[in-house]
């Protein structure tokens, strides 16, 4: 089936072109075509490519502006338009996870559907051929449209939490953004992987990221209440806490203090916990002693 693109056409179009001239497959992959199947635009558009991403990059560079940044070891480049906007561009890829929670060893694959093959959900396992004989065509090989179409959140396979604990709390965040649920099977291995550990063995900094990105959200009491449930909250803080005060402030530094605030006196321990500069804590400490009245 075709998936069109509901948005940034001249920049796909641009970068089809480059794609075509470099004898390059060109795909939109991941949450830009969960978005599109939802029927909504998408700001974050990750490109993957069958080969170096060089030549369709140094084409955008020259016709919007911007800075790029390599990042070899993970076959990606990074490109900052000059409006600032971030794209991201990545070879196929496959990974290693040494031990649960390192960082992948990521080495080439053969195609499109073997990158897709390590995705965190399968609902963000799509990707959209921008060029070729079929410009749009979605690449579905793990079913994620029908996640998508009945609101499951489903990985790929039984050590994928293990692998990357981070997916615990990305899971809760896609859930809790669309309103959706996590699959049966899904369920179970986030229970588990909670009960055995997992998520202590991610370092303050990637459980602060998590955080901060569900904090970023609409409404993160959905996210978060499923997180509660799971068990995977007390990996930020043992006597985390959350109400109707986190949604209601505005910004993610304001919801930070009013977790904080709600901890008492535990709101100090956390906040240190988030591994932030010295200024930034403290900037918090005294939003979250104001809060606390």
């Amino acid at each position: 089936m075709l998936l069109r693109p509901l948005n940034d056409l001249p920049l796909l179009e641009k970068a089809a072109s480059l794609a075509d001239a470099a004898g390059l497959e060109l795909y939109a992959v991941g949450g830009c075509a969960r978005d599109w199947a939802l029927g909504r635009p998408s700001a974050d558009i990750d490109f993957l490519l069958s080969g170096e991403a060089g030549p369709v990059v140094d084409g955008l560079q020259a016709a919007y502006g911007g800075s790029r940044r390599d990042f070899a070891p993970f076959l990606t480049v990074r490109f900052f338009d000059a409006s600032g906007r971030r794209l991201d561009f990545a070879r196929f890829r496959k990974e290693i996870y040494a031990q649960p929670a390192a960082l992948p060893t990521v080495s080439g694959a053969a195609s499109a559907a073997e990158d897709l093959r390590r995705r965190d959900f399968a609902c963000n396992a799509m990707a959209v051929r921008l060029n070729g004989p079929e410009p749009y065509a979605l690449l579905d090989p793990y079913k994620g449209l029908e996640d998508v179409t009945t609101g499951l959140v489903r990985v790929l396979h039984e050590k994928s939490f293990q692998d990357d604990p981070t997916r615990l709390y990305r899971a809760a965040r896609f859930a809790g953004r669309f309103g959706w649920r996590l699959e049966g099977g899904t369920l179970e291995l986030a229970l588990a992987a909670v009960k055995g550990g997992v998520p202590g063995l991610l370092s303050r900094e990637r459980l602060r990221n998590e955080l901060v990105k569900i904090l970023a959200e609409k409404d993160p009491l959905p996210a978060l209440e499923l997180l509660r449930q799971l068990g995977a909250l007390a990996a930020m803080h043992p006597a985390f806490t959350f109400g109707p005060a986190v949604a209601g402030a505005e910004g993610v530094k304001l919801r930070l203090a009013a977790i904080a605030a709600l901890m008492g006196a535990d709101g100090p321990a956390f906040l240190a916990g988030l591994r932030l500069s010295k200024k930034e804590t403290a900037e918090l400490l005294a939003l979250a002693v104001s809060l606390g009245g």
